[in-house]
């Protein structure tokens, strides 16, 4: 996903104050005597929509009719419309804070978290299409954003209380709508479902109930759906298997009940599957074995039962397994010693009553168990001696054989705990050995101010470095590094990308400085075109600062430039809060 940067543009002032507020009382009144009698504002798309939209009363109208707000408004209806709509939720916006610049004195290019770019472009003619919505707003969203048809991406993470008004269903056109990490109640609008073009629907951090809407199984086009963190209950949809596109589904940390649906073994396109923290029963499905582009699977802390389906061993690409803290019985498959990509793979406080298969000691990948399991290794099987008359009793060598085995198993064990032990004791930046701390960890890396590549990701070693927790890192912007979010318009915007790895849910703050202001984008996996996830950037300052709640996995932070063909020294900090 791009973001687009919000675009600073000077207006022309070619008049008079007097001719100006001449112009601008004509105008108004022009727009008023062609009001509805409710004393509406004109809304150039409300009669195309199926959903009413929230009256906009007319001095809001006049307000960006006066030819300051909004350039050439009688050319310009429908981004006076827009203009109107803003004006019309701002208070509602603001509650008591009151901090928004939105102002009939200042044009609309000028306004805060406010974009008209489309495909990083701006016309004279351009629509609102892009709110951020971050910070120290206290209010309630109003339906009447629901008025900006031309929206594609709604982002709001305050302090926002209410629920969700179903007038954001008018937003045909919108791709992405986040408003995570809020204080909002109620029900997710089933209404949602008719957003046909979004890609990325983010409702985390907040306090919503009642259960998922099957409804949100008709998005087709999907990529991500994170609902996790708030109180949601009852089963998951089975529509949800209907989401073709989809890369990642988050439901974690609410009260969700009954089985995991089969029809998620559908999701082809799957990447990161989160469901842990619920009340999830039955078995595991067999199905999820045919998730080929699976890499996190956490179903831990549920009440799932049975064996784990040996399917599970067809995920070449799974890296993080957990299902510790269920009641899962019988066999653990020795099919998930065929997984090389695994990296982590917890079990414990299940029921299994058989050994662990020698499959997973023998594995190449680290077999890393947060707590034991309960259970023993399976011993090496052994071939029966060839018995000779001066050879010891068959009964002997069974129990001389089955020492040696016991003897090189605890040798091994032995040797890993002392190499663990000393890694520990030799590296003061350690990560820690389970998933239960918070922090950042990637293996092997250290802060340095030359780059080391990331394997698998574009950009090649000069652009992409890797950092480890807690980190503080000089950087220097180059002809040679180009962003992969900034507007393409023809210029070129320096970046700088580091990538870092949490092993368990974090509360993560990035703050980027430079002589010039810089411009911060925060993104899902590791390299340059993951996922977008925060940005933040003002014309007006040389530091910004992304706070964000993230999960346990991967992430890529671009430090960017505001203004196109700057280089320039800067300085990165990445702090977990320990």
């Amino acid at each position: 996903m791009r973001l687009t940067r919000l675009s600073n543009i000077s207006l022309a002032k070619a008049i008079s104050l007097a001719a100006l507020t001449a112009f601008a009382i004509a105008v108004a009144i022009g727009f008023l005597a062609n009001s509805p009698t409710d004393a509406t504002a004109f809304n150039a798309d409300a009669s195309s929509d199926d959903t009413q939209h929230v009256p906009i009363p007319a001095q809001y109208t006049a307000l960006c009719s006066n030819g300051v707000a909004v350039p050439d408004p009688a050319n310009n209806p429908g981004l006076v419309s827009d203009c109107a709509a803003l004006f019309a939720s701002k208070e509602t916006l603001e509650g008591t804070d009151g901090n928004l610049n939105w102002s009939a004195s200042r044009a609309i290019d000028d306004w805060d978290n406010v974009g008209r770019a489309h495909n990083g472009i701006v016309t004279a003619n351009s629509r609102v299409s892009e709110l951020w919505l971050y910070g120290d707003l206290n209010g309630t969203i109003p339906g009447e954003l629901g008025n900006l048809s031309n929206l594609r991406g709604l982002h709001i993470s305050a302090d926002m209380t209410g629920e969700i008004p179903a007038e954001l269903v008018n937003l045909s056109n919108l791709t992405v709508l986040n408003i995570s990490y809020n204080d909002l109640t109620g029900e997710i609008p089933a209404e949602l479902g008719n957003l046909a073009n979004l890609k990325n629907l983010e409702l985390s951090g907040n306090e919503l109930t009642g259960e998922i809407p099957a409804e949100l199984g008709n998005l087709a086009n999907l990529g991500q759906l994170r609902l996790d963190y708030n109180g949601l209950a009852g089963a998951i949809p089975s529509e949800l298997g209907n989401l073709a596109n989809l890369k990642n589904l988050n439901l974690n940390n609410n009260e969700l009940t009954g089985e995991i649906p089969a029809e998620l073994g559908s999701l082809a396109n799957l990447k990161n599957l989160i469901l842990d923290y619920n009340g999830l029963t039955g078995e595991i499905p067999a199905e999820l074995g045919n998730l080929a582009n699976l890499e996190y699977l956490y179903l831990n802390n549920n009440k799932l039962t049975d064996a784990i389906p040996a399917q599970l061993g067809n995920l070449a690409d799974l890296g993080d397994l957990r299902l510790h803290n269920n009641k899962l019985t019988g066999a653990i498959p020795a099919e998930l010693g065929n997984l090389q990509s695994l990296d982590y793979l917890s079990l414990h406080d299940n029921q299994f009553t058989e050994c662990i298969p020698r499959s997973l000691r023998d594995a190449k990948f680290e077999f890393a168990l947060a707590e034991p399991i309960g259970v023993p290794f399976c011993a090496t099987p052994t071939s029966a001696a060839t018995p000779t008359p001066t050879a010891t009793p068959a009964a002997s060598n069974d129990v001389i054989n089955r020492l040696i085995v016991d003897l090189a198993d605890l040798r091994e064990q032995v040797s890993v705990l002392a190499t663990r032990v000393a890694d520990i004791e030799n590296r003061s930046d350690a990560a820690p050995p389970t998933p239960t701390a918070t922090s950042v960890s990637v293996p092997g890396a250290t802060p340095s101010p030359t780059p080391t590549s990331v394997p698998g990701a574009s950009g090649g070693s000069a652009c992409i470095e890797r950092l480890a927790d807690s980190t503080q890192v000089s950087g220097r912007w180059t002809t040679g590094c180009l962003s992969a979010n900034s507007p393409d318009d023809g210029n070129a915007y320096y970046a700088r990308f580091y990538t870092f790895t949490l092993v368990a849910a974090s509360d993560v703050t990035i703050t980027l400085t430079a002589a010039k202001p810089p411009y911060i984008y925060l993104l899902e996996g590791v390299g340059r075109d993951g996922n977008f996830l925060q940005g933040a950037g003002d014309s007006s300052r040389t530091s910004q600062t992304i706070a964000a709640s993230l999960l346990a996995g991967s992430y890529t932070i671009e430090a960017s430039t505001w203004n196109p063909n700057v280089t320039g020294d800067f300085t990165l900090t990445l702090d977990t809060g320990q």
